[in-house]
């Protein structure tokens, strides 16, 4: 089984030399890396063409989602999968997928626990995987993010592509339009990346109302009406996945952009609040 990773990469090398490492270090699992850049400049360039084994592409586009459609039809692994610059795959991550997919076949997408972490690598916040509902999606917010996501390729002849007229939102859109088509997922209690929060993270940057605007408009009317139920609901589910509460965690990433090797961290007491409390 081979994973395609697919990243859209813009004027942020020093945090893509970490992801591009995260995933160069697997073990266990055949991996090719797409890197798919709006033109950032020679110094993001000669890097990743001269100092790793990244698959770079570098045409202008509209914007990250455009991109990463671009990576999409690129792709030549059994399993694809988004790891955004600003985010690192945990040791073990890609084989335990395998794992999971040569068990059952039949799945479609995996689905995995992730972690918020700051800029110097402290942990903010564990997130517990729980089940992707579109209703839930539309009228709240994608709670599973896309860097503990693993998608079959045959999801790809569905010809469902991302909205490259989202600046943020493009990924919960996606990800509903996608469930609605029927897709068999396993979820798995094991941390597979990290997220890190910055000041210029892709969603601060967008205009929220104007996206959410645009989500609401699809989204059915009982849905909307139910919207308060549907949280309850999945704080329940959340709950039940151990979402609240949790022992010391440990986990392993790349502290600063030449670091070569993993540092080690520990969190005695990990908080489950999202820093931007969603």
């Amino acid at each position: 089984m081979k994973f395609s990773i697919l990243t859209a990469s813009y004027r942020q090398l020093p945090w893509l030399k970490r992801a591009i490492r995260s995933v160069a270090d697997q073990e266990g699992a055949e991996a090719e890396h797409l890197i798919q850049d709006g033109d950032s400049g020679f110094e993001l360039e000669h890097w990743v063409r001269w100092e790793t084994s990244a698959r770079l592409m570098v045409l202008p586009d509209r914007g990250m989602y455009e991109a990463l459609n671009r990576a999409m039809d690129r792709v030549t692994g059994d399993v694809f999968a988004i790891l955004n610059s600003d985010e690192q795959y945990l040791p073990g991550t890609l084989a335990r997928v395998r794992q999971e997919f040569e068990a059952h076949p039949e799945t479609d997408l995996v689905v995995g626990d992730f972690l918020l972490v700051d800029e110097a690598c402290n942990l903010l916040a564990f997130r517990r995987a729980t089940p992707l509902r579109p209703s839930m999606i539309l009228t709240d917010h994608l709670y599973d993010f896309t860097c503990a996501l693993f998608f079959h390729r045959r999801l790809l002849e569905r010809g469902i592509r991302f909205d490259p007229d989202y600046r943020a939102a493009g990924d919960g859109d996606f990800m509903a339009r996608l469930l609605r088509t029927g897709v068999r997922v396993r979820y798995v209690r094991q941390y597979f990346a990290t997220f890190t929060i910055l000041g210029d993270n892709q969603s601060l940057r967008a205009d929220p109302v104007e996206e959410l605007r645009r989500l609401r408009a699809i989204t059915p009317r009982w849905a909307l009406l139910a919207a308060p139920l549907l949280r309850r609901l999945r704080h329940l589910e959340k709950l039940l996945a151990g979402g609240y509460s949790s022992g010391p965690i440990e986990y392993a990433i790349y502290p600063h952009a030449e670091a070569l090797e993993r540092a080690r961290f520990r969190c005695e007491k990990p908080g489950f609040r999202h820093p931007w409390a969603l």
